[in-house]
Order: structure tokens, then C-alpha cells, then sequence
């Protein structure tokens, strides 16, 4: 699952795969993508460099997982996995994904 930077905010691709989870910066330039996370609500900075706090409830709602109970399962299992490695936030609201930089 790849959190992907577009001109107009931050969408899930590759819904299938819960194995991968990062965000790519697509083709936006670094003010262009750092104006994008300063402007979301759903993908916020991290402490850690190269890092993002992303939103659980950004991913049910672009996994659309109310009406795919696969990807509910799968969801729930690749937060589970984050969870027991400390990926999560104490609030269990966001999910760390580190930052896929071209180059």
C-alpha cells in the first residue's frame, strides 16, 4: 500500500499489498510536497527524518473498507504488525510510513 503525493493532497494506491506501506512524494517537487503535508489533515510530520505520521482513518476511507472486509482484514493486520513494532501512535490514530524519495 503506497501513500501516494498528488497536486491535489494524498491517495492510496496498491490497495492490495499490506506487506509495503510508504509514501511516495509522485511528481512533486519538495516545497510542492512539503506545502502538501503542512496542508493535510490526513498524513502530518513525524519526529523521526524522512518519516510520516499517516492517518487510520485516512486509510479506512480510501481502502473504502465499511463495504471490502478483505481489506478491513488486511488493514487491521498490517496495524497490528505496526503496532507491535511501535508504528503507531499512543492514541492509535496514526501509523508511521517512511518516505520513499526518488533519486
Amino acid at each position: 500500500m503506497i501513500v501516494l503525493a498528488t497536486p491535489d493532497g494524498f491517495s492510496v494506491t496498491d490497495q492490495a499489498d499490506f506487506q509495503d506501506f510508504h509514501v511516495e512524494v509522485g511528481t512533486l517537487s519538495h516545497p510542492e510536497f512539503v506545502a502538501a503535508v503542512g496542508a493535510s489533515d490526513d498524513v502530518q510530520p513525524h519526529e523521526l527524518p524522512r518519516h510520516l505520521w499517516v492517518s487510520t482513518d485516512f486509510l479506512h476511507r480510501e481502502l473504502g473498507t465499511v463495504n471490502h472486509p478483505e481489506r478491513l482484514s488486511g488493514l487491521e493486520g498490517m496495524l497490528a504488525y505496526a503496532a507491535s513494532k511501535g508504528w503507531v501512535n499512543d492514541a492509535g490514530t496514526h501509523v508511521a510510513a517512511h518516505i520513499a524519495v526518488p533519486g
